[in-house]
C-alpha cells in the first residue's frame, strides 16, 4: 500500500512539475514533448538589436565617487571610471551635450540600486554594468550608448 501511496505522489509532482514547465517556460521542453502536449512555440526571431555599430567613438566620463549609505550613514565609496562606447557622429555629439545628465542618471541610479539592498559594486560587474546600460536607454533613447566599459571600478571603505 505504501509502494502505491509513493508513486501516485510521485505521478502527481511530475505532472505538476511538467505542467509549470510548460505553462511558464516553454523553451526548455524538446520539441516532441511539446509536440505531445499540443504546445506550439511562436518562431524565435532574428534579435531585436542592431548589430554594433562598425566606427564607434569612446568617451571618457570623469572619475565618480559615489557615497554608499547604510541607515542614513556613509558606509563606504564607490568609485567607478566609465568609458561610453557611442557611435561615431551625431551620438559622440549627443552623448557630449547630455553629459550632465548622464552623471545625473548613473549616480541616481546607483544610489536606488543601493537603497533597494542591492549592492552595486565590484561583487557584480554585469549586473552593474546591465543596469546602467539600462538607465542610459532609458534617459538617451535607446542604442545612443553601445556599450559601458569600465576603467576602474572599486569600493573604499570610509575613513
Amino acid at each position: 500500500m505504501k509502494i502505491v501511496i509513493i508513486l501516485v505522489v510521485l505521478l502527481a509532482l511530475l505532472g505538476g512539475g511538467l505542467f509549470g514547465v510548460s505553462s511558464f517556460a516553454p523553451h526548455l521542453l524538446p520539441p516532441p514533448v511539446l509536440a505531445l502536449l499540443g504546445i506550439e512555440l511562436p518562431e524565435q526571431t532574428e534579435s531585436e538589436e542592431k548589430a554594433k555599430p562598425e566606427h564607434t567613438a569612446l568617451i571618457d566620463i570623469d572619475p565618480l565617487t559615489i557615497p554608499i549609505f547604510e541607515d542614513g550613514d556613509v558606509t563606504k565609496f564607490l568609485v567607478m571610471d566609465i568609458l561610453l562606447e557611442v557611435e561615431f557622429g551625431e551620438n559622440q555629439a549627443y552623448v557630449n551635450q547630455q553629459m550632465p545628465r548622464i552623471i545625473d542618471a548613473l549616480i541616481t541610479h546607483v544610489h536606488a540600486l543601493a537603497s533597494l539592498d542591492i549592492e552595486p559594486g565590484i561583487s557584480d560587474r554585469q549586473f552593474l554594468k546591465e543596469r546602467l546600460l539600462a538607465k542610459l536607454n532609458q534617459v538617451l533613447g535607446k542604442g545612443v550608448v553601445v556599450n559601458i566599459l569600465f576603467q576602474n571600478l572599486f569600493e573604499r571603505p570610509l575613513g
